[in-house]
């Protein structure tokens, strides 16, 4: 803790204006450190930004650069580095001063747990980045949406409070989000949108799972990348206001809403390529949704089948990849788009099953950035 005594200069000054002098921090940085309750004035926690200062008043607080010693301690950066292949796959796509934005590998968790033994994608941003500029002893790296640890693709990443804010409002109000591809089986009838009630599965705690229904909806008969439409048909059928929940619905439900698009059928018209976009962020959406219509992606042991039954081996990964972000950049707010390229493993998959001239089709940047250009 630092100590700070107040003299007759500052005498009658507010302590949040206060901490923001002597710290060359901004009053909102300073906010979050007093109400996490990481000031003291005279020994006792002041949780109030407003309180006026006295002569002599004894100021505490602790020190951020302090706090960052210590969390980056428990972490050395050889044994992280060497223990997980994957961090050697990240990939880079965009970085500024505001956001970072990553091509997350397969099998990478994004999350520390408590049942976690491994390295994450919170351990490589520790190593790599500087935390957000924070004042409380809860040190954030800027990570604002995640993946399934066995999905791959594009997340982005904060590298201020002024981005954070931005970026987690822009999920709320969907102005931020991703375009999927997946490989499922069966094929899908047509394009659908999906909207239920998803909630935790009652056989099968890990799982979630549609307990409620709202009526699917099919979408008209066209192909994505045939109708340059596509974008005002799902922005105007879909998403304004989420549907006012019965009072016979558990309070633990959850709305999700979800268009499946289909993109190109596989060689021996077993599998097919399709594009997902989200309207809300609901856990294993996608899965959940694909279930509720008795289809599944590849690779998924959990709401597919084994391995062992499809004689066809995924590597232990979902054929699932966060393939286009879009978002407004929290400085110029202009609207961008990232494409994460696909990895190796999945990237060859589609190759071997999928007629390759239609795939570089379908997968064309340009078409896609087209296509999603509304959202």
């Amino acid at each position: 803790m630092k100590k700070i005594i107040i003299s007759e200069n500052t005498a009658k000054m507010r302590l949040d204006i206060f901490l923001s002098q002597n710290l060359n921090a901004s009053r909102a940085q300073v906010a979050e450190c007093i109400k996490s309750q990481g000031v003291r004035v005279n020994g006792k926690i002041c949780a109030k930004p407003s309180a006026l200062l006295k002569l002599n008043d004894c100021v505490e607080f602790t020190q951020l650069q302090t706090l960052q010693n210590t969390e980056s301690s428990a972490l050395t950066q050889d044994k992280t580095l060497d223990s997980k292949k994957e961090f050697s796959q990240i990939e880079i796509l965009y970085k500024d001063d505001d956001i970072l934005l990553l091509n997350k590998p397969p099998n990478l968790i994004i999350h520390d747990a408590p049942s976690t033994k491994e390295p994450t994608l919170l351990d490589w941003l520790k190593l790599t980045q500087k935390p957000l500029d924070s004042l409380s002893g809860n040190l954030r790296y800027g990570i604002v949406h995640r993946l399934d640890r066995f999905t791959s693709g594009a997340l982005a990443v904060a590298r201020n409070l002024k981005a954070h804010t931005s970026l987690s409002n822009q999920l709320k109000t969907r102005t931020m989000g991703r375009i999927y591809l997946a490989v499922i089986t069966p094929k899908l009838k047509s394009d659908m949108v999906i909207e239920c009630y998803l909630g935790r599965n009652p056989k099968n705690r890990l799982k979630m799972a549609k307990l409620a229904s709202i009526d699917s909806q099919p979408l008209q008969d066209s192909h994505l990348l045939r109708d340059s439409h596509f974008a005002h048909r799902l922005q105007s059928a879909q998403n304004p206001q989420i549907p006012q929940s019965t009072p016979t619905l558990p309070k633990n439900l959850r709305y999700a809403k979800s268009a499946f698009i289909k993109l190109l059928d596989s060689k021996n018209g077993c599998f097919e390529l399709i594009a997902i976009k989200l309207f809300t962020g609901r856990t294993h959406q996608i899965r959940a949704h694909l279930e509720s219509i008795n289809r599944h992606i590849l690779g998924d042991e959990l709401y597919g089948y084994k391995q062992e039954s499809s004689g066809i081996s995924y590597n232990g990964r979902i054929l699932l990849h966060a393939y286009i972000m879009y978002l407004q950049h929290p400085s110029t707010m202009d609207t961008l788009f990232f494409k994460a390229p696909l990895f190796a493993d999945m990237l060859n998959f589609l190759e071997q099953n999928f007629q390759k001239d239609k795939l570089n089709e379908v997968l064309d940047n340009n078409t896609f950035l087209q296509c999603f250009s509304n959202f």
